[in-house]
């Protein structure tokens, strides 16, 4: 886990996109609009109803390796695995990752930022072209790389004001513990450790405990890494409110670059996109949308739910633009989502 002082306060400004007949608006006719059959909308139904499920089980799972960790007791890997195993099998990853963006946990829980970090790096990994033992081993380090946290004190971890110089060296203690309760686990598992001391290590050399770099560090461990960094920051802390997606990804794009490879920077920017799923935009057309899907291809061009018009009312009906096959329609900013519910 990361506190959010860690990373740059300004991000890069995004390269804007060529706007052509700039300041003409368009009308949301039925060109762009998906429509879906009754079918699809069934499937995707049962899609997101056992990405509930399989998020229930996780969070399940999330408290009972805390409860382990805190009562100083064995980590019950084999509780773990099979459950990651079915996610991957089934390929429920892209499933899970959109009920993480409009259903996931909303509160500040260490158990929840492990399922998030979690359901992000399969995502990245997938991008990678990992096959299913590689995304296996990348979820199950991401599972439990943040286990030291458990151990830190309380008033240390939920802190609303900045840490101190010795809180913060407390903080940083967090991947040594994880380590060593890794270890425990015998022979067959020491990957586990090795990934997790590595996890808060950056490529310049700035990371801890060891300031290891470049090659030095494992791929799983800068994955897990970045996405930690994001998962942090859109989310509710102690210290601080939540940071806005679109903004977050500025920050991380400008942070990112010396520390992260990349070649896993751009996986996670095609990933996760500058837009994420869930996150809100102001459209050329002054009209504001939700992001319900991205487009790897076309990163700047989600597909969006169209929810107000370009005088602030709300549409009765819901539309949904593919932004990629517009000309005259695109983003031209984010909207915080505190400026909408």
């Amino acid at each position: 886990m990361i506190r959010y002082s860690e990373i740059v306060q300004n991000g890069q400004k995004l390269d804007s996109e060529k706007k052509a007949n700039k300041g003409e608006g368009i009308s949301l006719r039925k060109t762009g609009i998906l429509d879906k059959d009754k079918k699809d909308k069934e499937e995707e139904k049962d899609a997101i109803n056992e990405a509930r499920v399989y998020y229930k089980k996780l969070f399940t799972l999330a408290n009972k390796v805390q409860s382990w960790v805190r009562k100083n007791e064995t980590i019950n890997i084999q509780l773990i695995v099979p459950l990651l195993r079915s996610i991957i099998e089934n390929d429920l990853i892209d499933s899970l990752y959109y009920y993480l963006g409009f259903e996931g946990h909303k509160g500040d829980k260490l158990g929840a930022h492990s399922i998030d970090v979690t359901i992000f790096s399969l995502k990245i990994g997938m991008g990678m072209g990992y096959d299913n033992k590689r995304l296996l081993a990348l979820a199950m380090i991401a599972f439990l790389h943040d286990m030291g946290m458990y151990k830190i004190a309380e008033n240390i971890v939920n802190k609303k004001g900045k840490l101190d110089k010795q809180e913060f060296k407390e903080i940083q203690r967090h991947p040594e513990i994880s380590a060593d309760i890794l270890s425990g686990l015998g022979d067959k598992y020491r990957w586990l450790a090795d990934v997790a001391l590595q996890v808060h290590e950056r490529a310049d050399g700035s990371g801890y405990p060891s300031g290891l770099r470049e090659e030095e560090i494992h791929d799983y461990a800068y994955i897990i890494g970045l996405v930690d960094i994001y998962a942090a920051m859109i989310k509710d802390r102690p210290y601080r409110d939540r940071i806005e997606k679109n903004r977050a990804m500025r920050d991380i794009i400008a942070f990112s670059r010396g520390r992260f490879p990349v070649k896993i920077i751009k996986v996670f920017l095609n990933q996760i996109s500058f837009f994420p799923v869930n996150s809100y935009v102001k459209l050329s057309d002054r009209s504001v949308g939700r992001v319900i899907t991205t487009n790897p291809d076309f990163p700047l061009k989600p597909i969006v739910e169209v929810l107000y018009d370009s005088l602030g009312n709300r549409l009765a009906e819901k539309r949904v633009v593919d932004l990629s096959g517009q000309t005259l329609l695109y983003v031209i900013g984010s909207v915080d989502e505190k400026d909408i519910i």
